[in-house]
């Protein structure tokens, strides 16, 4: 089955489910799971999601399952169909868009990483992730991260829990991108790019001694 047609069949399946009132046992795992997976961005309440959040919720779900069950090129299909959504979505209460974002691109990356022996899909993933979550941070919070890391703005950076938020997923993007790194053997590469993660989130200094970084 095509990478489109997966696509087509998961939004398919996805909004006949939303057209029920009641919420099903899948549904409230899917938003359990993927409140977890945001890791502390969301603030989701059980029965009083969005629809928005519920349809990513549902597809990142099936992606996991997809993960799960080995089946890595449908789940990847997924998860551009995730990304390919909130493009289209309007902001969710739930969660900030960077933070959706950032997670679908992680998960699509890690993904892809088992989807062949070939790893170049797996770092354009987490380029361009890595790009696209920068473009909507800059959008959403007026600030942007200059080639060193620092978060810049026009006006004085106040510190926020968005902005906090914001720094953790796009260091946690960059973590996961060096270690990419390590097994394509550019162990410098991933030094780089965990020492830019530490700078947005101290808590990921601890990756540098890691010794898979170090060698």
């Amino acid at each position: 089955m095509g990478r489109r047609c997966v696509v087509l069949c998961a939004l398919g399946c996805l909004h006949f489910s939303l057209q029920r009132s009641w919420v099903s046992p899948r549904e409230h795992a899917a938003v359990g799971y993927y409140t977890a997976a945001l890791r502390g961005a969301a603030t989701a309440v059980h029965g009083s999601e969005s629809s928005g959040f519920k349809r990513l919720a549902l597809l990142h779900y099936e992606a996991v399952e997809l993960r799960r069950a080995r089946k890595f090129a449908e789940s990847s299909a997924v998860y551009r169909a995730a990304i390919a959504l909130q493009e289209t979505l309007p902001p969710t209460k739930e969660v900030p868009t960077f933070a959706a974002a950032a997670c679908s691109w992680l998960n699509l990356a890690l993904t892809e990483q088992k989807t062949s022996t070939c790893l170049d899909a797996a770092r354009s993933a987490f380029q361009e992730g890595t790009r696209y979550v920068q473009g909507l941070i800059h959008k959403e919070l007026d600030v942007w991260i200059d080639g060193h890391h620092q978060v810049r703005s026009r006006a004085p950076v106040l510190e926020s829990h968005n902005l906090r938020v914001a720094r953790r997923w796009l260091a946690t993007l960059l973590v996961a991108w060096g270690l990419l790194e390590t097994k394509r053997g550019f162990r410098a590469r991933a030094q780089v790019l965990a020492a830019r993660a530490a700078v947005l989130d101290e808590s990921k200094a601890k990756v540098l001694g890691w010794k898979v970084v170090q060698g």
